[in-house]
């Protein structure tokens, strides 16, 4: 037997076509999808919105997409707030090309604060062309990178376990900075603040690697934030970046 609408919500009547379509009844479904089968005949008679995992598992079963049933679904449960923010697990995870293009696409602001960020140069192919780029159509592009002889850098390199290491990186990272330190509406900084999250600005979106204590950063989540949509949160990382790079130091150049 298949899934009559029960009523006149748009919701009911989208899920009543899907299960029609697919010729599925309410208790097939509810099996199927591993919810109650009270859940499936309240959202076809629209009294409730599923839950978005309970949304996501009908629609798998439907082969669709959630929204085409409820095109709220998950923003009756969560704050604003909480659906504006997309995670990577691990900066390892974010593809090379959502860099590239970030970075491509930058029109008025490029600002990177890290200690070593040796990754931008060994996986995003052709990172100081972008950054020269993005300079020459009028970007204004400002780097920090841990001082490698702060304290700060060296108490982050034990809690990875890597010693010293940090500190090479950092310096390493200065040292391929240079073709670029002088060039204009770029400038350079090195820090020595306890960092918590690496945070990298473009434009109006910002990847913030967050630091977790004896973890690499690269083994760390990335939350992705557009300003548009988080302007408080958004404003709580920009005046933390303001903050280290008001007490950082021009970089020095050549290297040490």
């Amino acid at each position: 037997m298949t899934a009559q609408r029960t009523d006149g919500t748009e919701s009911g009547r989208r899920l009543a076509e899907q299960m029609q379509r697919r010729h599925i009844s309410t208790r097939d479904l509810a099996n199927r999808a591993g919810c109650d089968e009270r859940t499936i005949q309240r959202a076809l008679n629209g009294t409730t919105t599923p839950q978005l995992r309970v949304a996501e598992s009908i629609a798998a079963v439907l082969d669709c997409e959630p929204d085409e049933i409820w095109p709220r679904v998950g923003q009756d449960h969560l704050s604003p707030a909480a659906l504006t923010a997309r995670l990577f697990p691990s900066r390892a995870q974010i593809p090379a090309d959502v860099w590239r293009d970030a970075l491509a696409g930058t029109t008025t602001r490029i600002d990177f604060c890290v200690y070593g960020g040796t990754f931008l140069f060994d996986t995003v192919h052709g990172f100081l062309r972008l950054i020269r780029d993005a300079a020459e159509r009028g970007v204004q592009v400002r780097i920090l990178v841990g001082d490698p002889g702060s304290t700060a850098v060296h108490q982050r390199g034990v809690e990875e376990g890597i010693g010293d290491a940090l500190a090479g990186r950092c310096r390493l990272t200065l040292s391929r900075l240079a073709p670029i330190h002088d060039l204009d509406g770029v400038e350079i900084r090195t820090h020595s603040t306890p960092l918590y999250v690496s945070m990298f600005f473009m434009d109006d979106t910002l990847y913030a690697n967050h630091h977790i204590l004896g973890s690499p950063a690269g083994d760390n989540p990335v939350i992705v934030i557009a300003r548009d949509l988080d302007p408080e949160v958004w404003e709580s990382y920009t005046n933390s970046f303001e903050h280290i790079w008001v007490g950082a130091h021009p970089a020095p150049y050549p290297p040490y």
